[in-house]
């Protein structure tokens, strides 16, 4: 894509099979990270803190808004599971789940994990939907090739084919995905967006064979959503090339 003629930031990055990179294009661009943020947080509940069948109790007070389902699940109080919370933070990006376990697992761990795996461009730096934060200009951010390293990292994990189950589970379709409009690949993906923002980012299996892909759209409008459709016929693609 010529950055010339798109009227924002982009970057986009696809290897298939795993480890042969066939799109890369600004991927150093630093963008608003969105729900992206959360697949650092998956990773850390896996690999680090290893607290996956312990309950928690949510409150209403924790509840905040936006994408998510507690707001209707929790009445008062209710526990979960931190495994069910990591679910609904990625199979419906649920707002609440994600505050709920950066409370738990704490802002500068989870920052220093972050860097730890090599996303050095990345910094966890609010809470989901925190007004106040926005406001003064906090903003968790990230780049192509941060996100990459984080997917890298999932795939080097003793755990990885559990993360893999929850990112299947992914309920937003609409970005790469429909782009591919194949049922031949499979996908294990995270989406984010924000106003003037659409990401989609994760794993694809085709062939037996797994892929990554990243793509980071900051723009108005339909073009960034039109940019990824295209990224998404740009793996459909591969079809063509393996026939």
């Amino acid at each position: 894509m010529n950055q010339s003629a798109f009227p924002g930031k982009y970057a986009f990055h696809l290897e298939y099979p795993l480890g042969h990179s066939i799109i890369s294009e600004n991927l150093e661009i630093e963008m608003r990270s969105a729900s992206l943020i959360k697949l650092p947080i998956l990773l850390y509940a896996f690999q680090i803190a290893k607290d996956l069948d312990e309950r928690i109790e949510i409150t209403t007070a924790d509840l905040v808004e936006g994408a998510g389902i507690l707001q209707t699940l929790v009445v008062g109080k209710k526990k979960f599971t931190i495994r069910e919370l990591i679910t609904l933070m990625i199979v419906v990006s649920d707002n609440t789940a994600t505050n709920v376990l950066i409370h738990r697992y704490g802002m500068p761990n989870l920052n220093e994990f972050i860097q730890s795996i090599g996303m050095t461009s990345t910094k966890l730096a609010r809470l989901m939907r925190d007004e106040v934060a926005i406001l003064e200009g906090r903003e968790n951010t990230t780049t192509a090739t941060d996100i990459t390293k984080c997917l890298k990292s999932m795939e080097e994990s003793i755990s990885f084919k559990e993360m893999l189950h929850i990112l299947k589970g992914q309920q937003f379709q609409h970005k790469v995905p429909f782009g591919v409009a194949d049922d031949e690949f499979t996908f294990y993906h995270k989406t984010g967006e924000l106003d003037g923002l659409d990401h989609d980012s994760g794993f694809f299996y085709f062939q037996d064979k797994l892929g990554l892909f990243v793509g980071l759209t900051e723009i108005h409008e339909q073009n960034g959503l039109d940019a990824l459709h295209r990224f998404g016929e740009k793996i459909r693609s591969l079809k063509g090339e393996r026939t």
